[in-house]
């Protein structure tokens, strides 16, 4: 019996780590960090066996049914990532909105995270994004969720979502979120287009693209400085909406 119970407390720690495992390496905020992947893997493992409870012999011992364990427990853990990813890629399509809006597209800036080029207000959100997670102990909240999750889900026993509706109503909720962090910069951006557009027309001999792009540039850092707390609302629902949502459809 002894053994029965660790060889089953074992499996439910390999299988866990499966489901634990993609938000800890492709979910933001945590994928933005350039930690070792043997920390992380560490830092899986453990979490998975302060998790794991026993599992009946019948979920390992049948070949079948460990293969669709162990399937349906990775594609439950890539489900929990795209939340988060889905909650950070609106900030980032947000921030590239507004630099192509205001001309700053035209210049790229080094993401630490994947050292790669990428938008400048794009990767400014994303980064304030992840900074705001952890200051409002989001960590926490995701360890709950997924002490939650195992109650609700045994380990083993997960069952995939069927409706691409609500992966698709999910995506568009999160979008609309996101627009909000800098909807009063996009607003005034595209009044101030609507300004430059009659002054050209008025004014055949100015060169609107040149002056558009200096009086852009100025207005977006002023609007930007003067709504800056929309971003920590907005950030907050988003990973509230991050959260909720595999509960939700279970």
């Amino acid at each position: 019996m002894q053994v029965e119970v660790g060889v089953g407390w074992a499996m439910s720690v390999m299988l866990l780590s499966l489901r634990i495992g993609p938000v800890f390496v492709l979910a933001p905020p945590f994928s933005q960090t350039q930690t070792p992947l043997r920390v992380r893997v560490c830092l899986v493992m453990a979490l998975s066996a302060c998790l794991a409870q026993p599992i009946p012999a019948s979920v390992y011992q049948d070949d079948g049914a460990l293969m669709l364990s162990t399937a349906s427990e990775l594609l439950l853990g890539l489900m929990v990532a795209f939340a988060f990813q889905a909650a950070f890629a609106a900030l980032s399509f947000a921030g590239r909105v507004l630099d192509v809006q205001a001309g700053y597209g035209l210049a790229m800036v080094i993401d630490p995270g994947s050292r790669s080029q990428a938008p400048m207000f794009g990767t400014i959100l994303v980064l304030v994004a992840g900074l705001i997670f952890f200051a409002a102990n989001g960590q926490d909240d995701l360890l709950r969720f997924l002490a939650t999750l195992v109650h609700v889900v045994p380990v083993g026993q997960a069952h995939l979502l069927d409706r691409p509706q609500a992966f698709i109503g999910y995506f568009g909720m999160v979008m609309g979120m996101g627009l909000t962090a800098v909807a009063a910069t996009i607003i005034t951006l595209f009044l101030l287009d609507l300004a430059i557009a009659f002054m050209s027309r008025a004014l055949p001999q100015m060169n609107a693209l040149m002056l558009g792009l200096q009086v852009k540039t100025i207005v977006t850092l002023g609007v930007m400085a003067l709504s800056v707390g929309l971003i920590a609302p907005a950030t907050l629902r988003l990973m509230s909406a991050a959260l909720e949502f595999i509960p939700s459809q279970l």
